[in-house]
């Protein structure tokens, strides 16, 4: 690793991730994005990840995590979500990810974060599980259900010219059902389980991303769309108001011009139950832990579409 220096990522350096992500993901995106997503000093730590770069100062890779709080047990910790592995071409199969890897997760364990958590891909899956010890218990479901509609939605993420229009096409549609308060409790929660908090520091966070609350049947349901509605969270609900809501995001979704509603839900969960009813499994996500305290079951929270950073 002679060849390469490590720097922790801080706001000052983001600009290296707007490099990154442009030859790593071939996405564009704005340093205030990135400002706003790696500012999570309201969970008690920030700016968890390391930098390499080459010798000639450019960036070489980037692993980090987003802290956050959970609840455990009745009790608030803080945990975080493994996010945005970056490696630039020029540098790939040279063992950088590990290296990062390893030096963020001491930083984290130095930041009072109990353990981290993750969804990985098939390609990062292997390093996560053989060389840095995650484990991987269950996997969690993403259920779709498919909208007899335009699918003006898909149109718009691959027309860029058709883009504004349809932004305010959306603003007008949602309008009819926005609520007013942003946010509420998580769900999942509210039924007994371990899992993250959904207070007013996380939707003031998640701001970052563009999502809203709706206000259907009396109920307010948590989305974002993107070639489809996402869900990430609804009001608790029973299954008869479960079934009632979906159907009104149905309607919603028809006029939006989104063909097909996702939503992620974790097995033995009511909503995974009341899910399976409803819509098909459209693939499955792999939960990997990496417990940085000893005395916390890991394996017992629960996630869904709402827990991803990239909602």
């Amino acid at each position: 690793m002679a060849e390469f220096t490590f720097e922790r990522i801080h706001k000052d350096n983001l600009e290296h991730l707007v490099t990154l992500y442009r030859n790593a993901f071939n996405l564009k995106v704005k340093k205030d994005y990135l400002e706003k997503k790696y500012n999570t000093s309201m969970f008690g730590a920030g700016y968890i990840g390391y930098l390499a770069l080459a010798e000639n100062g450019t960036p070489a890779a980037y692993y980090g995590v987003f802290p956050i709080r959970c609840e455990y047990e009745g009790k608030i910790i803080m945990c975080a979500q493994s996010g945005d592995t970056m490696t630039h071409s020029n540098h790939r199969g040279k063992g950088l990810f590990i290296e990062l890897a390893k030096k963020t997760y001491a930083l984290a364990k130095e930041s009072g974060i109990s353990f981290i958590y993750g969804f990985p891909n098939q390609n990062s899956y292997p390093g996560f599980v053989n060389k840095l010890s995650w484990q991987h218990h269950e996997n969690l479901n993403l259920y779709s259900i498919k909208v007899f509609t335009l699918p003006l939605a898909k149109l718009a993420r691959k027309i860029a010219a058709f883009r504004p229009l349809y932004g305010l096409y959306v603003k007008l549609i949602l309008s009819f059902c926005k609520e007013k308060t942003y946010g509420f409790p998580n769900s999942l929660t509210e039924a007994g389980e371990n899992g993250i908090i959904h207070d007013k520091h996380f939707f003031e966070y998640k701001k970052y991303s563009d999502n809203v609350v709706l206000k259907l049947r009396g109920k307010k349901v948590w989305v974002k769309i993107d070639g489809r509605l996402w869900v990430g969270d609804f009001e608790y609900l029973s299954e008869r108001g479960f079934v009632d809501v979906i159907s009104s995001l149905k309607v919603v979704a028809f006029f939006l011009g989104t063909d097909e509603i996702h939503f992620h839900t974790h097995p033995g969960t009511s909503y995974n139950a009341f899910m399976s009813k409803l819509g098909k499994i459209k693939s499955t996500n792999p939960i990997g832990f990496l417990n940085l305290e000893s005395g916390i079951n890991v394996d017992s929270f629960k996630f869904q579409s709402g827990d991803f950073d990239t909602f």
